[in-house]
């Protein structure tokens, strides 16, 4: 039983990936999201990065990024990874939004979910379908990672042994900021007939909810637990660190996306197909 489980949720997570490349939708958000980053490759990051070189050597006593709140640009030995560091984990958790949102929700709400569950449990479908979606997710992330080390190297060569450390932190740090995102899209693409609804029920969520705790944790600093519930919570805190130190906050989304895995997966036991 267990042998045929992980087998389906195999073969289930290379079907998503290999959509991504043998599907026309699929085909088009790959190119959209290569150009995308091709533009903000060669022009906001590299400039946001010569900034930061420029002030390193030659602003003293005043920084303009600490003016702005992103001081920890400077703390980085590498100014295009400290860059690329903050642009990630603004952008990847509302991209994986998107790309999540259609896990189950499609197939149910065309009634061909069932007739997949015939050959393959309801677990399968759904942690496949999450394993999947991060595996396309985690292509997305080392590509722009990858694609900055160029950049770094054509600025300078001999930062290669200095860079590569940077890239495995940057490149960890973000699947798992988008861990519990994906996570949260599994949960309600469970719940939902729409991809429509998955994502108004995403924003929702992600932003109304966390400022009614928020608001809540405020005047009763006993709620203050909850708030570490919510998808991406510890964002402003992980911007501030640099490089290993990144990780003294992996247990936030790591636990985050095991609760919301086993609420998806209630929620899939549960309903109808």
């Amino acid at each position: 039983m267990q042998a045929g489980f992980f087998n389906h949720l195999l073969l289930i997570s290379q079907f998503e990936l290999k959509r991504l490349v043998a599907t026309r939708k699929g085909v088009l958000n790959l190119l959209t999201f290569l150009v995308v980053w091709y533009f903000v490759l060669l022009y906001p990051l590299r400039f946001a990065a010569e900034l930061v070189v420029q002030e390193k050597n030659f602003i003293q006593g005043f920084s303009f990024f600490d003016a702005i709140g992103f001081g920890s640009l400077q703390q980085w030995h590498i100014p295009e990874f400290a860059v690329l560091w903050h642009f990630s984990l603004m952008i990847f958790p509302l991209l994986s939004i998107t790309l999540a949102a259609d896990q189950t929700c499609s197939d149910r709400e065309r009634g061909t979910l069932r007739f997949i569950v015939i050959r393959s449990s309801r677990d399968s479908v759904f942690f496949g379908r999450f394993l999947g979606i991060m595996l396309i997710q985690s292509l997305f992330i080392s590509m722009t990672t990858l694609t900055t080390l160029a950049l770094v190297l054509y600025r300078d060569a001999t930062l290669f042994s200095a860079a590569l450390p940077n890239v495995l932190v940057i490149i960890i740090n973000v699947i798992l900021a988008v861990l519990p995102f994906t996570a949260m899209m599994a949960a309600l693409s469970a719940s939902v007939k729409s991809v429509r609804q998955a994502t108004v029920w995403a924003i929702l969520i992600w932003t109304f909810l966390a400022s009614i705790i928020s608001g809540l944790a405020y005047y009763l600093p006993a709620l203050d637990f909850f708030k570490g519930l919510i998808p991406g919570y510890q964002l402003a805190d992980l911007a501030a660190l640099t490089e290993w130190r990144t990780l003294q906050l992996a247990y936030i989304p790591l636990l985050q996306s095991l609760i919301l895995l086993a609420v998806g997966r209630w929620i899939m036991a549960r309903q109808a197909l």
